[in-house]
């Protein structure tokens, strides 16, 4: 589920993070050191993404602990519906919290720097900052990562969501003119399906109406002692 949501969202990613992939200061090595370097690049947005689906395992695993995952299901589901139909574009409208503004706009600065910075580590570390900018669909994800119910799943799940990016992000990187603009922009329009498809998962998972192994969510019960026993 991770990998198929990263895969289609990474349409969006081509659209919205696509100009700092075509920016990469790869283009002047070998065609191998070209392919390491957006790799690299790609592995410290994946790093991030991990990272951030660990800190809100815990919340999950909070909310399971307090019987509270199914209701956050349900609930995020029929937002993410109810946002759908109100605009095909919500996810683009999602502004970044005014207490994030100051932090996002330090990561700005630093990605300039290092853009005209050629290391392989370079490449890495601005990869992990790229993992920190505000997206809808990483929002979408991390959603989706607490109700995996536990860090370690839920840096599972976001890692295997940021491979399933790794694709086109890398091919948009490596082919200067594979994707045009035209193209990311429409690629773009196909997001509030897949937001669909994502928030109907939610919504049947919170129900317990299906016996897939959807999210890793399968049903976890809590021990309780009873009498010593």
């Amino acid at each position: 589920m991770a990998f198929s949501l990263g895969l289609m969202s990474s349409l969006h990613c081509v659209g919205m993070c696509g100009p700092i992939a075509l920016a990469l200061p790869v283009h002047q090595r070998s065609k191998w050191g070209k392919l390491g370097g957006i790799v690299l690049y790609n592995l410290g947005r994946a790093t991030t993404y991990a990272f951030l689906g660990f800190l809100l395992g815990f919340v999950g695993n909070a909310l399971n602990l307090a019987g509270l995952q199914r209701s956050l299901s349900i609930g995020t589901g029929v937002i993410m519906l109810a946002a759908v139909a109100y605009s095909s574009h919500w996810l683009d409208q999602l502004g970044t919290p005014p207490f994030l503004q100051k932090g996002v706009q330090w990561i700005k600065k630093q990605l300039g720097a290092l853009l005209h910075q050629r290391s392989f580590s370079s490449l890495f570390v601005l990869g992990t900052l790229n993992g920190l900018l505000p997206c809808g669909l990483v929002y979408m994800a991390l959603i989706s990562s607490i109700a995996t119910g536990g860090p370690t799943d839920g840096a599972l799940f976001m890692a295997t969501f940021g491979l399933g990016t790794l694709p086109a992000m890398s091919a948009v990187a490596f082919v200067k003119n594979l994707f045009s603009t035209s193209f990311r922009n429409r690629a773009r329009s196909f997001m509030p399906a897949l937001v669909a498809v994502v928030a109907v998962v939610l919504i049947l998972r919170g129900l317990e109406v299906t016996g897939w192994p959807i999210l890793g969510l399968e049903n976890r019960e809590i021990p309780v002692c009873h009498g010593g026993r």
